[in-house]
């Protein structure tokens, strides 16, 4: 009886263990806003939703500072994120947030998502979508989670 259940664990350990890991490289882009102006506390609820989600995942998570351009890029979005030194590192995607502000608000009017396989550069995905308004910080954060997890199965096997 022993010697089975001996068997059944070292097979189990080297024939069931399949573990999968990509890692992920995040950039919170702003933009609409002057570099003198306070910091925009949307961009850290983003980037920290990002984090915590493709990390519960099972993702290994970086991410670079957070942009800021006065505004919207109108180009490839890519020039700002150097691929080379995230393949280079090891990063095989890299995943935009793009936070597009207007005029004194405080909260971003439109976000852009932008996921990028580092090896192809080839762009996985591209969603905009608009905020909505809430009512407290915490009802906030759980809509920008909510969100966020339905961006990890773009990062499949």
């Amino acid at each position: 009886m022993k010697r089975r259940i001996a068997i059944a664990l070292i097979l189990g350990l080297f024939i069931g263990f399949n573990a999968w890991a990509g890692m992920v490289s995040f950039y919170v882009i702003e933009t609409g806003l002057s570099e003198n102006e306070e910091k925009k506390q949307h961009s850290e609820l983003w980037e920290n939703a990002l984090l915590d989600i493709f990390f519960d995942a099972g993702h290994i998570v970086t991410n670079g500072l957070i942009l800021r351009l006065e505004k919207k890029p109108s180009g490839d979005i890519l020039e700002f994120v150097d691929m080379q030194e995230a393949r280079d590192f090891g990063i095989e995607f890299v995943l935009i947030a793009q936070l597009d502000y207007v005029s004194d608000s405080r909260s971003p009017g439109e976000i852009s998502f932008f996921i990028y396989n580092t090896g192809s550069r080839e762009k996985i995905m591209e969603r905009k979508i608009t905020p909505r308004s809430i009512r407290t910080a915490r009802d906030e954060y759980d809509d920008i989670k909510s969100f966020v997890r339905g961006l990890v199965p773009y990062l499949g096997e």
